[in-house]
């Protein structure tokens, strides 16, 4: 995956994850179609879930409240996909 900044690397990391046994089915599925590892499916899967957080917004200024009801975290992710 192309990155935003050029300057940036790819770093290896060693995790543990648990997936549910037909989660795991899919994701080796996918590997196999793609033609690559089950490692490489992850990683190209987390890289994509966040690379519009570093692109939209600094997340510095990102303020959390302390509560909120439901239905003002439901608008509040609204509007965030209508932008």
């Amino acid at each position: 995956m192309k990155s935003a900044n050029p300057e940036n690397e790819y770093i290896p990391l060693d995790i543990r994850i648990s997936v549910r046994r037909d989660t795991l089915r899919l994701i080796a599925e996918m590997a196999q179609d793609m033609g690559i590892s089950i490692n490489e499916v992850f990683s190209f899967l987390a890289e994509d879930s966040v690379i519009d957080l570093e692109l939209l917004e600094d997340l510095n200024v990102i303020e959390i409240p302390n509560k909120c009801s439901l239905d003002d975290l439901k608008n509040e992710l609204l509007k965030k996909r209508l932008c």
